[in-house]
């Protein structure tokens, strides 16, 4: 069975209650009564929301309230069938929902991802905790066959209650807990995503896998792909909100921390909505062995799953936070949100009403219309314009060979100085010409830099930005004439 579905996701503390009962238990309940194909309860390890403050479980003295995040995957009248109940039981937090793709068994094989904003997919796979493959653990089978496929990484993520095969499951301290739900979650190309979806059925008895469209903006610190957007005013509420998403593991370090712990101080300093992250069991990333936990090391090395939703305008706007703090490692991906509500108390934000795929694609297809690079095409009259037209036709067919709007052109003058080029103009002539480095983007600002061509030692168009430098450093092709 394939189907057109969504994805429900609702962020939410430990102790928030619904009448005598735990939300937590509460929700489940009614995903089960409701018959979703699969729900999954996962506990955090940090974050914050709508009041701000941090919760984390690395102090005791500020360990209540730990973040909770609530899954559910089904059609799309049975998933907008739920939300009155979840509205009404959870009077704090979080609820969003995204467009995927639901595939069952061997039908699997064939599933295609939706459309979307972005090149890549993200594939997530259910099964249960204790099932086997080949004698191995089901979801590390599912973990090796996508590390074979070729696949940049996966992180599996351990449900503490949930539903899989019909049935809620719950998990106990003295239980072997073979049913309840975990998750597999892998991103990167649709091929390689594609060429394992052919062969899960041969891992597991009945492969329960949910397809998205993404956009896989960086892999350790290489940029893959823009940022995708929309106009977003800022005024009101915005037709789409966005969510991005960093896997890293608990060892990797920025600003001599962890860089979830960094990710969620510095997004909350700069007022971001709210940020959650997950630790996962078992993963891998880039050409890595998976890993977990490993005796006799001290650091931990699980897999961590951060997720960041606010407006478009927003995300841009915090963007370089997540740029410096994944220069080195990590996977960092974006995907348009039709529904989104945040409410605390009598305070609500956003609406809960699904924008169809259709919708979000021309809002997309029209934003990067309206957003694509606007600057004075460059003369041919002086030998000054006749150099930078050259070079500007050759910056412009690399980008077209390369799929890259905004080329990485870096320059290297006789002195030795390097940098990063925004645009570039045939001024002032007799010889010379005025360089922009990033981040002085427009013309005529200060920081630009007037050079003899002969002081032009190298220009280079690189693929990939290099590692440990920031990804917003593109070239603003002129315009044709």
């Amino acid at each position: 069975m394939t189907r057109a579905g969504l994805k429900l996701d609702v962020y939410f503390g430990d102790a928030l209650t619904s009448g005598p009962h735990l939300a937590s238990d509460a929700l489940m309940d009614c995903f089960a009564r409701h018959g979703l194909e699969a729900a999954a309860l996962y506990r955090g390890i940090e974050g914050f929301g709508i009041g701000r403050r941090i919760h984390t479980e690395r102090f005791p003295d500020v360990s209540t309230d730990l973040p909770l995040v609530a899954e559910a995957i089904d059609t799309r009248e049975r998933i907008e069938g739920v939300l009155p109940e979840v509205h009404g039981l959870v009077d704090k937090g979080l609820v969003t929902i995204e467009h995927s793709r639901l595939a069952i068994g061997d039908d699997v094989r064939a599933a295609e991802f939706p459309d979307g904003a972005g090149s890549a997919g993200r594939l997530t796979v259910y099964c249960g905790r204790g099932e086997r493959s080949g004698g191995a653990r089901g979801y590390r089978a599912v973990v090796d066959l996508l590390r074979g496929a070729g696949a940049g990484g996966a992180t599996v993520l351990l449900g503490v209650d949930g539903i899989h095969g019909g049935r809620r499951r719950r998990a106990a301290l003295f239980n072997r807990n073979v049913d309840v739900p975990v998750a597999i979650i892998a991103v990167g190309s649709i091929d390689v995503l594609r060429r394992a979806l052919g062969a899960l059925p041969t891992v597991l008895r009945r492969p329960v896998a949910n397809l998205e469209r993404i956009a896989v903006v960086k892999h350790d610190g290489d940029l893959l792909e823009p940022l995708p957007m929309i106009r977003d005013s800022g005024d009101g509420e915005p037709p789409v909100w966005m969510a991005l998403r960093v896997y890293t593991r608990q060892s990797a370090r920025a600003n001599g921390g962890a860089i979830y712990t960094a990710l969620t101080r510095r997004l909350r300093e700069a007022g971001a909505a709210g940020v959650t992250t997950l630790r996962g069991e078992w993963g891998f990333s880039s050409d890595e062995r998976p890993f977990g936990d490993r005796f006799g090391t001290l650091a931990s090395h699980v897999p961590t799953y951060t997720v960041l939703v606010d407006r478009p305008r927003r995300i841009a706007e915090l963007w370089p936070i997540v740029d410096e703090l994944t220069a080195v490692h990590g996977v960092v991906t974006a995907a348009f949100v039709p529904a989104y509500r945040e409410r605390a108390g009598e305070v609500e934000h956003g609406r809960l009403t699904v924008r169809s795929t259709d919708d979000v694609a021309a809002l997309y297809r029209g934003e990067e219309l309206a957003r694509a690079p606007v600057a004075a095409a460059i003369s041919t009259a002086t030998p000054e314009g006749e150099w930078a037209r050259a070079l500007t036709d050759e910056i412009r067919e690399f980008a077209e060979t390369h799929g890259r709007p905004r080329p990485l052109i870096r320059v290297t003058l006789t002195g030795g100085e390097q940098f990063f080029l925004a645009a570039l103009e045939p001024r002032p002539g007799d010889g010379f010409v005025t360089l922009h480095p990033h981040p002085d983007r427009a013309a005529g600002t200060e920081g630009a830099v007037v050079v003899p061509l002969a002081g032009i030692a190298k220009v280079e168009m690189l693929a990939h930005v290099p590692r440990g430098t920031r990804s917003d450093v593109g070239f603003v092709l002129p315009a044709v004439d």
